[in-house]
């Protein structure tokens, strides 16, 4: 996992804090005002509990687009009925065995619930919610083999005219969320103060009874009756801690975070010098490919793909982590995609469902694609070959023994499904290099199966909690696309369970 020493060389426990220009009290503090920390905070004041809720940025952050959870009305009114245990565990391979199975099973039991709640309370402010089966809630996934086997889970909370919100930017749906839950919370009595940064926590006999914060003004105190919880984000923003202890995020193509520098990994520093051990598990980067065309090779569609040399070298279903973890590891870290003229057959065979939202917008979308450079078009293999710089020859071969196994309808160097084979045949030919963005790097601190923080030796340390990505031991080794939304599902799941429980004491 890395040493620590070397890794938090660079932020020293801060001296003990004496300039306290004001204190005050209340049940709760929680520190940042995401989704995590928001759900939290319209929990908790929801059971009649005050609260304050500390964020560094100038306002409530939300980014993305799914929310997933599991037996929600959503779901049922679709005709959506997920195999709870088999999710469970299928989640747990992912992380290789390393993950509290408690903490998952606990989010598979409880998310449906929870989100029905919130969906409630969106419809009454004119909200809509509805699967996001453009583009992650894939209509029959969930029949593949359980390696690929994807859920119906992702959610899409979306505004409309009669909502009071107002429009955020693209793929900011979960902004829509957090902001619902953001303006309840406050109407319900609970108190938020932005631009202001959690130092370090108070600690009396082994217990966190508060913390002190600064503003503009200088260092407050701020004491929890009943406790104070950790929603400070993962660790996307901070190198010395990504190189620490996941390297291969910084082979990313970009970050994709926002506000920038908000997930320094600063729940997790207060936790150790506070004595809390950090997640045994090792991180679970979202790293996904990202483009602007519907035919995104990587997350819509799945074609031949190969590295630098020509070869192939993974399986190219279209399942973000699949083709962008296999990528980062690549000669020269870079990768293409490769197809034929025949891509909205293809595309028709391998997501029909999909494929009647996406095919009105194709054509324009595939122009443009190919106009900006995006794709690049070449009348034979040898002249594409030419334009990516990989040897003719080799990708020559390469195609030829891919075109076997389409024939064949067994692919038996990867093992893809006959659906997701599409042979390379017919001129014009295209490619497109693989995009690997990392948007999240959840790690976090150690926990129990309420989300208490733990000492190394497993000790609970009394009245502090971590939900979000500062939350560890859910994820390890790969993001779980297997239910689509799972990270902003479990900070909801866990923000709300976290936030009542301590309310009600």
């Amino acid at each position: 996992m890395g040493d620590l020493d070397s890794a938090y060389s660079w932020l020293p426990e801060p001296e003990t804090i004496t300039d306290v220009i004001s204190e005050e009290d209340c049940d709760i503090v929680i520190l940042g005002a995401g989704i995590a920390g928001c759900t939290a905070a319209e929990a908790a004041s929801a059971e009649g509990a005050s609260v304050i809720c500390c964020e560094k940025s100038s306002e409530f952050t939300g980014l993305g687009m799914d929310i997933g959870a599991v037996g929600t009305k959503v779901q049922k009114e679709n005709g959506i009925n997920i195999d709870k245990a088999l999710a469970a565990r299928l989640i747990y391979e992912w992380g290789q065995y390393q993950a509290n199975y408690l903490l998952i099973r606990t989010y598979i039991e409880k998310s449906g619930e929870i989100l029905d709640r919130y969906i409630d309370m969106a419809r009454e402010m004119g909200m809509t919610v509805t699967m996001n089966d453009k583009m992650t809630a894939r209509a029959d996934w969930d029949k593949l083999d359980d390696r690929y086997k994807q859920f119906q889970s992702a959610h899409i909370f979306d505004i409309t005219d009669r909502c009071p919100m107002k429009k955020r930017a693209p793929m900011s749906n979960a902004g829509y969320f957090v902001e619902m839950v953001y303006e309840r919370a406050k109407a319900q009595g609970a108190v938020f103060l932005f631009d202001t940064c959690a130092k370090k926590l108070i600690m009396e006999n082994g217990n966190a009874v508060g913390v002190y914060v600064s503003d503009r003004k200088g260092y407050r105190r701020i004491n929890a009756k009943k406790g104070i919880i950790l929603a400070t984000g993962g660790i996307t923003d901070n190198k010395a801690m990504m190189k620490n202890w996941c390297p291969a995020a910084l082979r990313s193509d970009a970050i994709r975070t926002s506000p920038a520098g908000g997930n320094m990994g600063d729940g997790i520093l207060m936790g150790i010098w506070a004595g809390a051990a950090v997640t045994r598990c090792y991180p679970a980067p979202i790293i996904h490919p990202v483009s602007t065309s519907v035919l995104n090779p990587g997350m819509n569609t799945s074609w031949l793909t190969v590295n630098r040399d020509g070869m192939r070298f993974s399986s190219e279903m279209a399942w973000e982590p699949i083709v962008t973890n296999a990528r980062l590891n690549a000669p020269g870290n870079v990768a293409y995609a490769i197809w034929d003229s025949n891509y909205r057959e293809h595309l028709i065979k391998q997501e029909p469902r999909k494929a009647k939202k996406i095919l009105p917008e194709l054509e324009e979308g595939y122009k443009k694609a190919v106009e900006s450079g995006e794709y690049i078009k070449a009348d034979t293999l040898s002249d594409l070959a030419g334009k990516i710089g990989v040897p003719p020859d080799e990708l020559r071969q390469t195609v030829d023994r891919y075109n076997r196994w389409c024939q064949l309808g067994r692919d038996e160097d990867f093992g893809v499904p006959p659906r997701f084979l599409s042979p390379v045949l017919d001129g014009p030919f295209y490619a497109c290099r693989i995009s690997a963005h990392l948007l999240n790097l959840p790690h976090g601190l150690h926990v129990d199966c309420n989300s208490q923080v733990l000492t190394d030796d497993d000790t609970p340390i009394g009245g502090l909690f971590a939900v979000g990505n500062v939350q560890g031991d859910f994820f390890s080794n790969s993001y779980p696309v297997t239910l689509p939304g799972i990270g902003h599902g479990r900070g909801i799941t866990f923000g709300y369970l976290v936030g009542r429980e301590l309310a009600n004491e």
